[in-house]
C-alpha cells in the first residue's frame, strides 16, 4: 500500500526537478524561521501580559512586531511552496504565506488571552 504513495511521490519530484533532500532541506528552513518568528511572537506576548493592553490591541501590534522574523517565515514558506506547487501563481503563494502569518498573529492573541485568563501558565524564568 505504501508503495502505490512512493511511486507517484518519486515521479513528482523528479518532474518538478527537486530532490527529496532539495525538498526536506527547504522545508527545514520553513520550520527554523517558522519557529524563530513565534519565539519572537512569544517575547511580544509575555511582554504585554501584565499591561492593560487589549487583545484587539495586541492583534493590531502583532501585524508590525517581529518584521525580520515575519518576513524571513514568508520568504522561506512561500519558497517551499513554491518546490510543492511550481505551476501555482505567484499571488497563490502568497496569499498562503499571508494566511500562515496570520493564523500565527492569532495564535499569539488566544496565547496572550489564555495567559490571562489562568488557562494557559507563564513560563519559568
Amino acid at each position: 500500500m505504501r508503495l502505490r504513495f512512493i511511486i507517484p511521490t518519486a515521479a513528482m519530484l523528479l518532474l518538478s526537478g527537486f530532490t527529496q533532500a532539495e525538498l526536506e532541506k527547504a522545508k527545514n528552513t520553513k520550520e527554523f524561521f517558522k519557529d524563530s518568528y513565534w519565539k519572537c511572537l512569544a517575547t511580544e506576548i509575555l511582554r504585554v501580559v501584565p499591561t492593560n493592553t487589549s487583545a484587539q490591541e495586541f492583534f493590531v501590534f502583532t501585524k508590525q512586531a517581529c518584521p525580520k522574523e515575519r518576513n524571513d517565515f514568508f520568504i522561506t514558506l512561500s519558497n517551499y511552496i513554491k518546490m510543492l506547487h511550481p505551476d501555482d501563481d505567484k499571488s497563490t503563494v502568497a496569499a498562503a504565506a499571508n494566511i500562515a502569518i496570520l493564523e500565527a498573529q492569532k495564535d499569539a492573541v488566544t496565547a496572550l488571552n489564555d495567559l490571562r485568563s489562568g488557562k494557559r501558565k507563564m513560563p519559568a524564568n
